[in-house]
């Protein structure tokens, strides 16, 4: 805690946490908002224990992750899994920010339920002007489902923090999870508040539910065997995609972010920071998935998710033991958005890379060559 406030500006010139108007007017409003979701959403989290002490003993059955790198198709997948036939549940990004906690999730939907049609199209229509930048790369809204590592912002222990904090260490351990200087405890501590927090939404679905819990975080490629201990009959999905797109387009994504936290342009020293991260992430998924074998796996071709996505949607739902759960005609879901960035050459990828980026086997692919 005491880094988010010391590492809030740096005294550096020409730093991207300068002390600049832009950052100063971007502390002055999101540092009192942050603070106050943080102390409320504690306290609710807290009165879940005393109202809702049965959620502890909520079943997580056979949950899946889509732990894939950005920028590889993985909010295109999410959304059409999450259409199929209510089979998967997963949290709004609304749930993930303001109602983390049983409590506050029962009151916003009670307070929905009885807004007035006219002040619902007001709060949609706010929610498109508040995202219409970031659609142009990722599609969000505070209505759709959205990746749940956010949720953890409220426990100082997400990744999302960081991109407050360009060019500093702030919660930059946590990109490397398993590969860092993170202590067991810390990693235990971490992953069963996750746990919890997955256990509170599926309570609060109500005792007839039996949706199974969806989660896509690019963040989860670095706590695989974490993953496995609190989750054991878990079932990972990859998506491989060239990473000559992934480098160029996770870049200009966070050019994007940063544009919240500094007016400044992203550094040399963040892009190297980028690029290190993505290949972090590929290497410990090799290395829990492949190697160790932690937990059964498989890989889609991103062509494949585009050009073929009813093909591999049957797959992945048999591979789940769901093959007779019927695939809803024409996709809403499609997610395109437009190229954005200068795919790297060869040689450019190679001089990012610290070595060869690892290939997966035939065998490991959903539909195969």
């Amino acid at each position: 805690m005491v880094s988010l406030l010391t590492q809030l500006f740096s005294v550096k010139r020409g730093s991207m946490r300068a002390i600049r108007l832009h950052r100063l007017v971007q502390v002055l409003w999101i540092l009192p908002l942050f603070l106050f979701l943080l102390i409320t959403n504690n306290i609710a989290l807290v009165m879940d224990w005393i109202l809702f002490p049965s959620f502890k003993k909520q079943e997580i059955k056979n949950p899946i992750f889509i732990a894939s790198l950005p920028r590889t198709g993985t909010t295109n997948l999410f959304h059409s899994l999450m259409n199929i036939n209510s089979l998967f549940t997963a949290m709004s990004l609304w749930e993930i920010i303001f109602a983390p906690s049983i409590i506050q999730k029962k009151i916003y939907r009670l307070l929905w339920f009885y807004t007035p049609f006219s002040l619902k199209k007001i709060i949609k229509k706010f929610d498109e002007i508040i995202f219409r930048k970031l659609n142009n790369l990722h599609r969000i809204s505070f209505f759709k489902k959205e990746e749940d590592e956010m949720i953890m912002m409220w426990t100082l222990a997400s990744v999302y923090i960081s991109f407050f904090y360009p060019e500093s260490y702030v919660m930059r351990d946590l990109f490397r999870f398993e590969m860092g200087d993170i202590t067991e405890k810390r990693k235990y501590r971490i992953i069963k508040t996750y746990y919890r927090m997955v256990q509170r939404h599926l309570f609060a679905l109500g005792k007839n539910s039996n949706k199974r819990f969806l989660s896509k975080n690019p963040s989860m490629a670095a706590r695989i065997e974490t993953i496995s201990i609190f989750f054991p009959d878990s079932k990972i999905i990859v998506i491989e995609r060239d990473p000559c797109n992934i480098f160029p387009s996770t870049e200009t994504l966070q050019k994007l972010l940063f544009n919240i936290a500094t007016d400044m342009p992203i550094s040399n020293v963040e892009k190297k920071a980028i690029y290190k991260i993505l290949e972090d992430f590929r290497f410990n998924l090799q290395l829990t998935l492949v190697k160790k074998k932690v937990l059964p796996f498989k890989v889609v071709h991103f062509k494949d998710l585009i050009d073929n996505k009813e093909r591999v949607l049957k797959a992945l739902l048999k591979w789940i033991n769901c093959g007779n759960i019927e695939i809803p005609k024409g996709d809403k879901t499609i997610h395109k958005t437009k190229a954005l960035y200068k795919p790297f050459k060869k040689n450019e990828l190679n001089k990012v890379l610290t070595k060869s980026w690892p290939l997966w086997a035939e065998e490991d692919y959903i539909i195969m060559k």
